[in-house]
């Protein structure tokens, strides 16, 4: 085998290894914006759930002395 060949087959290869890390680079980048997508969701579920509790406190609150009021503890 010839060196230009040689030549030609190893720029070949960098080549296609080039193209596969731009691919990589990509997917990757596509994952990581996902990710933070879904912890940003995450977040929001959390905050919804914390203010669905305080509610569901307070409620429970205003139906307790509501019942007190009808039902006077002895």
């Amino acid at each position: 085998m010839k060196a230009s060949e040689r030549l030609d087959r190893l720029e070949n290869g960098w080549s296609e290894i080039h193209q596969a890390i731009k691919s990589i680079t990509k997917v990757t980048g596509t994952f990581a914006a996902s990710i933070a997508s879904h912890d940003v969701q995450i977040e929001r579920l959390i905050q919804v759930a914390e203010m669905q509790q305080q509610r569901w406190e307070q409620l429970q609150r205003e139906w307790q002395a509501y019942l007190t009021t009808i039902h006077p503890r002895q």
